[in-house]
């Protein structure tokens, strides 16, 4: 159907989803044409309710998990509204389509305050100290992923804007970050990183005593050190920062949407495990709630 094709490709052009997401929305809105075609069924506005359920039930028969299945409500949804907004159909037949229950580890939070302890035990006299407290300002600000971090380059931040590219598998998203993570990068930046480094074209933003990349060990023991310095008595990992990243903008009624994007989410199932009860731009998002 042509309005699918139309709608993945308003998506791609809006600029407002990762390629994860749109990846996704392709993979279900495809699943949902084959079965529509299998009715015979050309007309996008001829999709019923019972259809979309009958297809949902023939997703579950075949094996898909509920977390499948539950980002196939999404995608669907999502491409119903849109059909709504284009006045291509006047009932938007997913309404009354509930998910199926996902259970999902339970994340490992920090409260506010056990974030703040961290953040402030870095010695920042050194050039060590001042490595690791852009670290670990830059977990906590951007959820940044510790394969990420421990990759990441210079020219991956845009200073003036504040804001850094991160690349994944072939995958890239924009997170911004905030005045003080700013601060903090820069003064590593202009005086710790220059301590560090043994030659002058070095493209990564963090390097080891040898002038090596970090290991994504190497970070899991520094958080950790930090951590028992701080006397946080709860387990603390790198992924423990990017999950308080996710749970505090929730927790301040950040859109669940925007986070999903900026956690670099397939599907917002994952996301939603750190809502506890409107779509913007991620950075007005992220000003007002971080």
């Amino acid at each position: 159907m042509t309005e699918i094709d139309s709608f993945i490709n308003d998506c791609k052009e809006s600029g407002s989803m990762s390629n994860n997401t749109l990846k996704s929305y392709k993979c279900d809105l495809d699943k949902l044409q084959s079965y529509v075609s299998e009715l015979g069924i050309t007309d996008v506005a001829k999709i019923s309710e019972k259809v979309l359920k009958d297809h949902l039930d023939r997703l579950k028969e075949k094996g898909y998990s509920p977390s499948t299945i539950a980002r196939n409500i999404v995608s669907i949804k999502a491409l119903f509204k849109h059909l709504v907004k284009i006045e291509r159909v006047t009932i938007d037949a997913s309404e009354n389509l509930v998910a199926p229950k996902v259970e999902l580890p339970k994340a490992n939070v920090l409260t506010r305050k056990q974030v703040e302890d961290l953040l402030g035990m870095p010695d920042v006299r050194t050039a060590k100290g001042q490595r690791d407290s852009a670290m670990l300002e830059l977990m906590y600000a951007t959820g940044i992923k510790v394969s990420e971090l421990v990759t990441v380059k210079v020219s991956q931040l845009d200073m003036q804007i504040g804001n850094i590219l991160c690349k994944n598998n072939k995958t890239e998203r924009i997170i911004p970050f905030d005045k003080r993570t700013k601060a903090v990068l820069s003064r590593y930046l202009q005086d710790g990183r220059r301590h560090l480094i043994n030659r002058t074209d070095e493209e990564l933003l963090f390097i080891n005593y040898q002038g090596e990349a970090m290991s994504r060990q190497g970070v899991w023991k520094l958080v950790k050190s930090y951590a028992q310095q701080a006397d946080i008595k709860v387990p603390i990992t790198p992924e423990a920062l990017r999950h308080s990243f996710a749970a505090h903008l929730v927790e301040r009624g950040a859109d669940i949407e925007a986070v999903q994007m900026m956690m670099g989410h397939v599907s917002p199932v994952s996301t939603n495990r750190y809502a506890r009860e409107n779509r913007d731009y991620i950075r007005d998002v992220y000003d007002r709630t971080h």
